[in-house]
């Protein structure tokens, strides 16, 4: 699908700075033979998406001139483009990682939910778990670029949650379908979908299966008892109202209160930090990439962190896997995919 071109992104030195414990662990390990031999092990395995389910859409166009209705530019739209976005964009990512992919969310009786359900029937994404809402709209998030450059976003969406015969259904839907999948990835975008009985549903398959999950801060007590969690810093932060002082303060409190089997956070430029058992077990360097759009690079990561760890990846190794997915998609514009073939390609340059 085609994407709007952007400029690279001017990263500013961060503002915080902090050193981590060095850690043997910290050593870059992963190897293209090693990468290659992982995707082969995941390659055809069955993974259920669960999430907030959104549409992109790109209006492109040129910047003509000033409005005399306000001081804002008057774009003449030369183009419209629509992909997959939220947790449909997780689902897309695990699907051109080489997995097979179900989805459960749910989407409004409108165009927008039509138009979605027909980009991820086409890519071959089982849509069996896709309910229909006529009570809410369709997520939709409108970028509008001119001159490559974003100038606006608009976005339609309900934050309401689920009525709960429609909570009950998807919550019912979605263990069944989890029963036969290596693995239930769940990403929360926070707009009404991902709730406490939803994710309790889901832990009742662990054991069963691999339970991760991309948290909202405010619904980070959702998910404790998880296998895996990745969060960003600032969510991150957030989760523990901005009251530690440093990231492995964050971590620590957040690995020991959830109970998970590990937690991520990723750290943008400067990698990610990993916890267990309330400990910082290690702190992974970002691969040097030029960096064009981050917009996804989260649902990417985690996707790839699910697959790595299905295949027997350790910890730490899963989460050099999705560092270099990560990587792989924040060179392109727009939310967007990558492959094993490209990140074996990029790890081999960077190496």
């Amino acid at each position: 699908m085609e994407r709007p071109l952007r400029q690279p992104i001017a990263r500013k030195p961060s503002k915080r700075t902090e050193t981590l414990p060095t850690n043997p662990l910290t050593e870059w390990t992963l190897t293209v033979e090693r990468l290659q031999a992982l995707a082969s092990q995941w390659q055809g395995r069955r993974v259920l998406v669960v999430g907030d389910l959104m549409l992109d859409e790109y209006i492109v166009g040129n910047a003509e001139r000033i409005s005399p209705e306000a001081p804002v530019p008057v774009i003449l739209c030369e183009r419209r483009t629509y992909g997959a976005g939220g947790a449909a964009n997780t689902a897309m990512n695990l699907l051109t990682l080489g997995a097979q992919v179900v989805l459960c969310g749910v989407i409004g009786n409108d165009w927008a939910g039509e138009k979605l359900r027909a980009i991820l029937g086409e890519a071959g994404i089982d849509t069996t778990g896709v309910l229909t809402d006529p009570s809410r709209p369709t997520t939709v998030k409108t970028r509008i670029v001119a001159q490559s450059q974003q100038v606006a976003r608009v976005d339609v969406e309900s934050r309401m949650p689920l009525n709960g015969s429609l909570e009950a259904s998807l919550r019912g839907i979605a263990k069944e379908l989890g029963r036969d999948c290596a693995a239930i990835v769940v990403s929360d975008y926070a707009k009404g979908v991902v709730t406490e009985s939803l994710c309790g549903g889901l832990r009742e398959l662990k054991g069963q299966t691999l339970l991760t999950a991309g948290p909202k801060p405010s619904h980070l007590a959702h998910f404790a008892g998880f296998d895996y969690l990745s969060l960003n810093r600032s969510e991150a932060s957030a989760a523990v109202n901005n009251r530690a002082t440093s990231v492995t303060e964050v971590g620590e409190t957040l690995s020991a209160r959830l109970e998970v089997c590990g937690l991520v956070i990723t750290l943008g430029g400067d990698g990610c930090a990993l916890f267990c058992d309330g400990r910082l077990v290690a702190q992974l360097p970002a691969l040097r990439v030029q960096v064009y759009d981050v917009a996804g690079a989260g649902d990417t990561f985690l996707a790839a962190l699910t697959l790595a760890l299905v295949a027997g990846a350790s910890f730490v190794e899963a989460a050099q896997v999705a560092t270099v997915a990560a990587a792989a998609v924040v060179r392109k514009s727009g939310v967007a995919t990558t492959d094993v073939t490209e990140m074996a390609t990029l790890l081999k340059s960077v190496g």
